[in-house]
């Protein structure tokens, strides 16, 4: 049920929108999603934290710090 309402083109909105605001809260990150013209942004939420790219925090939503790679 995720995967049909979910976009690539909504999941890479917002992703960007969260590597801009590393760490917003639910209810403003909710408006600003909607606001960009994503119709379901609490399913897109829910996919980039199965994905690893955030995390929910208290209140809020946090980008993961990915590791430094090694050379």
């Amino acid at each position: 049920m995720v995967d049909q309402k979910v976009t690539p083109e909504d999941l890479e909105k917002a992703r960007r929108y969260f590597e801009k605001n590393v760490s917003v809260g639910e209810i403003l990150a909710y408006k600003e999603l909607r606001a960009q013209g994503i119709k379901y942004p609490e399913l897109v939420i829910y996919k980039l934290i199965e994905e690893g790219f955030i995390e929910k925090g208290e209140g809020c939503y946090n980008l993961v710090k990915k590791p430094p790679q090694k050379a």
